[in-house]
């Protein structure tokens, strides 16, 4: 009985951890790495996974499966709903512009709340998903959203920040700075500071009032350049944000 009882504990730290990435996913190798099961196990028990529809193999990828669905619920809000079906377009663009992993994101209670995300060509271990939520002050789309609704910047910049890479600013009166900088810029960056090894850009999305609604990001591998990207950003949130008014 302990080997199976070993064997669940073993499915189990798996799952969390492929969760943790979500549509993402990871590979067995890095699964393995990441938990310390060897990668024999890592393989039968994903195999056992998968047959149950608790994950699914996208490519050498596994991330979570029909069992638990693909994406969380969205608030029941309709600006949400607008914000997301007015502003997926951009997200079209900037993806058929870049083949970069594309995302949409809002602010709620201080936190980065994702409404879409369109999975690029390169491979990035981040743990986003549709309906999920991040740190605003870890984020690329969260800082340029503080950096123009002084209200959640404020209550952010108060609170315990959370280091989640020894690149996360944790210091509230240092992202005050950074937030300066950024509505001087409209772009955000993200520099290894969520997840080690994924870097992202970002700009904002005002509404008739000059109030921001939204963000959109660039996403990908700290490896691949994202800083000619900027003015694609600022063009895209532009006329994204002439869409908001419309």
């Amino acid at each position: 009985m302990p080997k199976q009882v070993s064997s669940v504990e073993r499915a189990v730290q798996l799952l969390a951890m492929v969760d943790q990435f979500g549509s993402d996913g990871l590979g067995v190798s890095e699964l393995a790495r990441r938990t310390d099961i060897p990668k024999s196990t890592v393989f039968r028990l994903l195999h056992t996974l998968e047959a149950s529809g608790a994950v699914e193999r996208r490519g050498e990828h596994y991330r979570t499966g029909p069992l638990f669905g693909t994406h969380l619920a969205l608030p029941d809000d309709p600006l949400v709903a607008k914000v997301q079906t007015r502003l997926t377009p951009f997200l079209s663009v900037l993806y058929e512009q870049t083949r970069e992993t594309c995302q949409l994101g809002v602010l709620r209670e201080g936190e980065l709340l994702f409404l879409n995300k369109l999975h690029g060509v390169h491979r990035a271990h981040s743990p986003s998903r549709i309906g999920g939520r991040a740190p605003a002050h870890a984020t690329s789309l969260g800082k340029v959203l503080m950096a123009f609704d002084r209200e959640s910047a404020d209550r952010v910049c108060a609170s315990e920040l959370t280091a989640f890479t020894d690149r996360t600013i944790t210091d509230g009166e240092e992202l005050r700075v950074e937030l300066a900088k950024v509505a001087r810029t409209r772009i955000g960056v993200d520099d290894n500071e969520y997840v080690e090894g994924v870097s992202s850009v970002a700009s904002v999305v005002m509404d008739a009032a000059g109030r921001p609604v939204a963000s959109l990001a660039l996403t990908g591998p700290t490896s691949v350049a994202r800083a000619g990207y900027e003015q694609l950003l600022l063009d895209v949130c532009a006329r994204a944000s002439a869409a908001m008014r419309a």
